[in-house]
């Protein structure tokens, strides 16, 4: 099922699946399969649902990432997604998992030794962590897939990222509904729209959106607010 893979990251301009890499992705495809079995990790659990759901979906907007180095925070990383996929295509990223669930943080662990990656795992919540000055506007880039509705994903990432930096949403096509519900979060967050990129899932023809917002201010200190508010009441 990589060659699924294999021809996607052709078509999308990120050059060819090397050996090294496909290698990375057939370790990580096995060991998702395993765990899963014993700790649902992930909803998907064929090779095929998982190449395409998992790793296609989390590569498609890296060709139009504005920066390719630096800082990475991947907010909820679930099973490592899709900050792991970004890594091994891109490893010039000083990558950084931020995840809760103790089952996930122990794969987390696993396969860290297994792809023998050089990756940072973050324990806790993004509210917490998101206040500690070891990791308070610390990186250039934050990534989040299936976390949140925006605007409590807003408050969730934009705390990390340094004035400069960049995050980016992975989204389904309500993106521009949530988009006219976050106007107040960006405000007063201190983040700006910068692009906003559609394109379907191969294989699959589902719709996927990507937001890519600007950190053009820093986030007032009372942001993000304890664990559990953002959710309760979005911004």
């Amino acid at each position: 099922m990589l060659s699924l893979l294999r021809s996607v990251v052709t078509d999308i301009g990120l050059g060819q699946l090397e050996k090294d890499k496909e290698k990375l992705f057939h370790i990580y495809l096995r060991e998702l399969q395993i765990w899963n079995k014993k700790f649902n990790l992930t909803a998907y659990e064929s090779e095929r649902e998982i190449v395409i759901y998992h790793f296609i979906d989390s590569l498609l907007p890296l060709p139009f990432f504005p920066i390719k180095e630096g800082n990475l925070i991947d907010i909820g990383s679930g099973a490592g997604l899709p900050g792991i996929p970004l890594k091994i295509f891109n490893p010039s990223f000083s990558l950084h998992l931020l995840e809760a669930n103790k089952k996930r943080i122990l794969f987390l662990k696993h396969i860290r030794e297994k792809l023998k990656m050089d990756f940072e795992i973050l324990e806790g919540r993004a509210e917490d962590l998101g206040r500690n000055p070891q990791y308070r506007e610390r990186f250039s880039l934050a990534v989040a897939r299936a976390v949140a509705p925006l605007p409590v994903l807003l408050e969730y990432s934009l705390p990390f990222l340094k004035v400069g930096g960049f995050f980016i949403a992975y989204k389904g096509p309500k993106l521009e509904e949530e988009l006219k519900e976050s106007r107040r979060a960006l405000s007063i967050l201190g983040g700006k729209v910068l692009d906003v990129k559609g394109t379907i899932l191969p294989f699959v023809e589902e719709k996927r959106m990507f937001l890519f917002v600007f950190k053009e201010r820093e986030t007032p200190e009372n942001y993000p607010r304890r664990a559990g508010i953002p959710a309760k009441r979005p911004l």
